[in-house]
């Protein structure tokens, strides 16, 4: 096994944030919860929104006495975004409950959430509601609920629709249940072991959140019970239906017995400034959340490893410096290349069951803690890519120069008609709005791409050289080698073809294109120099699209009101 010592080093973000001196950013906009942490890493607050972002925003502007403790002994904080705020609430209590924060008002009576428990160790399963749920005894635990009232509701529908067992000890007879058509009555025999049986499994179905594979059954029982002129029965089913979508979106299987499991998810930078590759690391026991922390990766201006040596290096690092190891390890995606050497020795010698693109409750943690990858890797305001990144760039391309001044330009239309142009400026790796341009298209009838992209750049660079003013020191072009090839013949007829290198970005493959070589080139597309070269695109062609919609807006609105004209008295 390769010595982890050797490897480059995964640093917890917290301690990253520490590090660079830069420990409050700003979070999500979505729901989530947020850990305060101190110099040492410790969790001094948890605290969980509806927006991740205006909530630590009002604990750095200090509203109250208790936001002025929290940020004096805090140095980070850390986020996890969640799909809704009712994740949120169950997630903040779990992590409470582990790291006990000291600024946190911990409750006294260690309250617990609500959970459905489906007794299938009994000879009758039935449905049971429970508030500190012991593992095994063969009981199947869904939840957690945010309040009992939902739980009980969840109890009475599935109970009454599938007809399970409601009594805690078998009657000597049929019961209320059974006349009123809310039980089966197993214990007077009206209902065989195997249909019975059927009904539960119905029923889990929908509290695992399969809502919409039981449905058609029930609706052919609701069809039944109309036949049979068993009305009230029909009416019953009818009101389940409604109920069964919206109860099977919120529930999530727990985990018939006890143990721990680590579920893992890689998030690349999106951005040419993040030079990281983030780890989101959940810890689950007894199908709980108990712990989150998320790992970054510093990662070379000129180069970005693939998912199969990061994940490599971090499953070496991280485990091998564990004493106590999980049973299962869940790693959201596809299995890839390069990770085999690291699995087999986490298999067979340290006894951890490995699992790729996980399904069910483990996919949905998958993307908990992809949520949580990413979230550390996005939350950094506009910051401009370090010199390197510049360097790495240059030195893919063979630029002569440092590409401290980029152009983009693209064209949007519509069947050939309102087609326009734009022109962005990137200084540093920053866009400058200041200097953006739109053109509308003048020379060019029908959809002749190329001509339109050649009219831009004739335009712009017969200004710029009349006026003195400064040229780019690289020139993207939104497209292939047709479009590259038309800006290429307008810059030598104004005699700037050895000083404005030119290049087209394809955006099907990502392909770049240069003059007078054959081979499109074929870099890496999340590595720092392409994710420059791509938000250059990206951003000359939605400010085209601005202003497309915009000049077909005005069209349209001349239309309408010429032929209100015509049409008036």
């Amino acid at each position: 096994m390769t010595d982890p010592e050797r490897l480059p080093g995964f640093l917890p973000a917290s301690q990253l944030a520490a590090l660079e001196s830069a420990p409050f950013r700003s979070g999500p906009t979505g729901p989530g919860v947020y850990l305060f942490r101190n110099a040492r890493g410790d969790v001094m607050y948890v605290g969980k929104a509806r927006s991740l972002r205006r909530r630590v925003l009002d604990h750095l502007h200090v509203r109250v006495e208790k936001d002025g403790a929290i940020m004096a002994q805090s140095r980070s904080v850390e986020f996890v975004p969640t799909v809704s705020e009712r994740e949120a609430l169950l997630l903040e209590a779990n992590l409470v409950k582990q790291y006990q924060p000291p600024l946190n008002t911990l409750l006294k009576d260690d309250r617990s959430f609500p959970y459905l428990g489906v007794t299938l160790g009994e000879e009758w399963p039935r449905i049971r509601l429970l508030r500190r749920p012991k593992r095994g005894g063969g009981t199947v635990l869904f939840g957690p609920y945010t309040s009992a009232h939902e739980a009980r509701e969840a109890q009475k529908l599935l109970s009454e629709t599938f007809q399970i067992r409601q009594c805690v000890r078998l009657p000597q007879r049929a019961c209320l249940y059974y006349h009123i058509k809310t039980c089966s009555a197993p214990c007077i025999g009206a209902v065989g072991r195997e249909e019975y049986d059927r009904s539960v499994r119905e029923a889990m179905r929908v509290l695992r959140g399969d809502a919409a594979g039981v449905r058609p059954g029930v609706e052919r029982a609701m069809q039944r019970a109309a036949e049979a002129q068993e009305f009230e029965r029909a009416a019953q089913l009818r009101d389940a239906l409604r109920g069964l979508s919206a109860l099977g979106e919120r529930q999530h299987v727990v985990g018939p017995g006890p143990g721990r499991a680590d579920v893992i998810a890689l998030a690349f930078p999106r951005d040419p400034a993040v030079l990281r590759v983030a780890v989101g690391l959940l810890t689950v026991q007894d199908g709980e959340v108990r712990h989150t922390e998320p790992h970054l990766l510093a990662t070379p201006a000129d180069d970005l490893p693939d998912a199969g040596e990061l994940l490599r290096q971090f499953l070496v690092q991280w485990y091998s410096a564990r004493v106590e190891m999980p049973a299962r390890l869940y790693i959201a995606g596809p299995r890839p290349a390069g990770v085999d050497e690291a699995v087999a020795w986490l298999e067979k010698e340290r006894g951890v069951r490995v699992r790729f693109r996980p399904t069910g409750r483990w996919a949905s943690l998958g993307r908990l803690a992809e949520r949580l990858a990413r979230s550390h890797l996005d939350a950094r305001g506009p910051t401009a890519p370090p010199k390197a990144v510049l360097e790495a760039l240059a030195t893919l391309l063979r630029l002569p120069t440092l590409p401290r001044r980029i152009e983009g330009i693209d064209i949007s239309l519509i069947q050939g008609t309102d087609a326009v142009g734009s022109l962005v400026v990137f200084s540093n790796g920053l866009p400058l709005k200041d200097e953006y341009r739109r053109y509308r298209i003048r020379t060019v009838e029908g959809t002749n791409d190329f001509a339109m992209v050649a009219e831009v750049v004739r335009r712009r660079y017969t200004r710029r050289l009349a006026e003195e003013e400064i040229l780019p020191d690289l020139l993207l072009i939104d497209g292939g080698a047709g479009q590259l090839a038309a800006a290429e013949q307008e810059l030598v007829g104004l005699h700037l073809e050895d000083r404005i290198p030119a290049i087209g970005l394809a955006k099907r493959e990502e392909e770049v294109f240069r003059p007078e070589v054959r081979e499109p080139l074929r870099a890496n597309p999340d590595s720092p120099p392409m994710l420059l070269l791509r938000a250059v695109r990206d951003e000359a062609h939605r400010f085209a699209i601005g202003y497309h919609r915009k000049r077909r807006a005005i069209r349209l609105r001349t239309e309408v009101e010429r032929v209100r004209g015509v049409a008036a008295p």
